[in-house]
């Protein structure tokens, strides 16, 4: 009997062994899973918030551009308003005729040849006849241009730029910000 004991205590011993040793690992093996469900968790959790911080800045980065292409499409369509008006202002003016001219080219060959001793005042052929020749100067029937006039000193060294679309032009360069106020209201 004495050896079945021992093989029974032997037994017993390695049995408690078997389910302390399961047991630890059994806890062992919880822990593991639980701290993996955590880090997975947490994974989750930055995945998530990472995705919504980058859904986010795609949102903002989608509205800004579009944003600016709706002010690039305003200032484009802004632009071809303004061109369109000072080409019908061009057209109105050119349109009339030289007797209605008369006493706009009649001011502009006073301005342009003012200082000079004599010269050459380049006109339109239709309006030759509404522009007196001052003192020492010819007309020159031979500008290209929608109206207006050109004064050059006889040598040719000073030439004044009094066409329609010159002064056109420097009219709407001073003043394109109030064009641009009367147009669009406001800045």
């Amino acid at each position: 009997m004495g050896l079945e004991r021992v093989i029974d205590e032997i037994v017993s011993s390695g049995e408690e062994k078997r389910r302390t040793i399961i047991s630890e690992g059994e806890k062992e093996r919880q822990r593991i899973v639980a701290a993996s469900r955590k880090e997975a968790e947490s994974g989750a959790r930055t995945i998530e918030t990472d995705t919504e911080r980058k859904i986010s800045l795609m949102r903002q980065q989608a509205l800004s551009s579009a944003e600016l292409e709706a002010k690039k499409r305003i200032l484009r369509e802004q632009n071809e308003k303004l061109s369109s008006v000072r080409e019908e202002v061009l057209r109105d003016i050119s349109s009339r005729s030289s007797a209605e001219l008369k006493p706009m080219l009649e001011k502009l060959a006073k301005m342009a040849t003012n200082g000079l001793s004599g010269g050459v005042i380049h006109c339109r052929k239709q309006d030759e006849a509404a522009i007196a020749t001052p003192p020492k100067f010819r007309k020159q029937p031979d500008l290209k241009a929608s109206g207006g006039l050109i004064a050059e000193s006889e040598d040719g060294s000073y030439r004044m730029d009094l066409t329609f679309e010159a002064l056109i032009e420097d009219v709407w360069n001073r003043n394109v910000r109030q064009i641009y106020e009367i147009l669009f209201g406001g800045a």
